[in-house]
C-alpha cells in the first residue's frame, strides 16, 4: 500500500492556530508556525503543538524556514480593512503585512497558498484594495492563479456567523483547478 503524501505547510499569522487546526484535522502537517502576538503563540503552544515561532515576521528570513513546502497560510492582520475599525485608512501599516506572506511564498514556491482576511477588504479604497493584493500574489514567478471569494463560515459548521474572504492560489504548472465547496450547514 502507497504511503499517502501529507501536504508540508507553513502557517503565517497564525494566532492561536484556529485555521493550522482546520489544516491538521483535514490530514495536513503543520511544520512551521508564526506569530508576534505572545498570549497566542502561548495558546497555540498549548493546543496545537510547539512549532509555532514567538517573533515579528518582518524580521524572520525565510531561509529560517524549512524548504520542500506544499501549502503556505495565513489570515494577515485585519484590522486596517475591517468594516469594525471606524478609522481604517489604506495607510494602517499593518494593511501590508500581506507581502510578507508574499516574500515567503515567492521564496518557498508552494504548490498552493490559502490567505484569510475580513469582508472590509472587497470594498477597501474603493476595491482597489483587493485589486492590488490580487495582483501582487499573481506576480509571484512561476505563477499562480488566485481566486479570492466570501464565504460565510457559518455555512461550513463554524458556529457564530463570520464572513471572510479566502484567497485561495494555486500555482499554474501544478494542474490544479479550484472548485468552491458547497456549504455544509444552514437554516434547516
Amino acid at each position: 500500500m502507497k504511503k499517502q503524501h501529507k501536504y508540508r505547510v507553513i502557517s503565517l499569522f497564525s494566532g492561536a492556530g484556529g485555521m493550522d487546526l482546520g489544516f491538521i484535522n483535514a490530514g495536513f502537517e503543520i511544520v512551521w508556525a508564526n506569530d508576534f502576538f505572545k498570549e497566542a503563540v502561548e495558546s497555540y503552544k498549548k493546543n496545537v503543538d510547539d512549532r509555532i515561532v514567538y517573533g515579528d515576521i518582518t524580521k524572520i528570513d525565510s531561509s529560517e524556514m524549512p524548504d520542500d513546502i506544499d501549502l503556505v497560510i495565513g489570515g494577515f492582520p485585519c484590522q486596517g480593512f475591517s468594516v469594525a475599525n471606524t478609522k481604517r485608512s489604506m495607510k494602517d501599516e499593518r494593511n501590508f503585512l500581506y507581502k510578507e506572506m508574499l516574500r515567503v511564498i515567492d521564496d518557498k514556491k508552494p504548490k498552493f497558498f490559502v490567505a484569510e482576511n475580513v469582508k472590509g477588504l472587497l470594498t477597501a479604497n474603493d476595491g482597489k484594495a483587493i485589486e492590488t493584493i490580487i495582483k501582487d500574489f499573481e506576480s509571484i514567478e512561476p505563477g499562480y492563479v488566485v481566486k479570492p471569494h466570501l464565504y460565510n463560515f457559518a455555512e461550513y459548521g463554524v458556529p457564530q456567523f463570520r464572513e471572510r474572504v479566502l484567497f485561495v492560489g494555486i500555482r499554474i504548472d501544478t494542474g490544479f483547478d479550484f472548485v468552491h465547496p458547497k456549504p455544509t450547514h444552514g437554516p434547516n
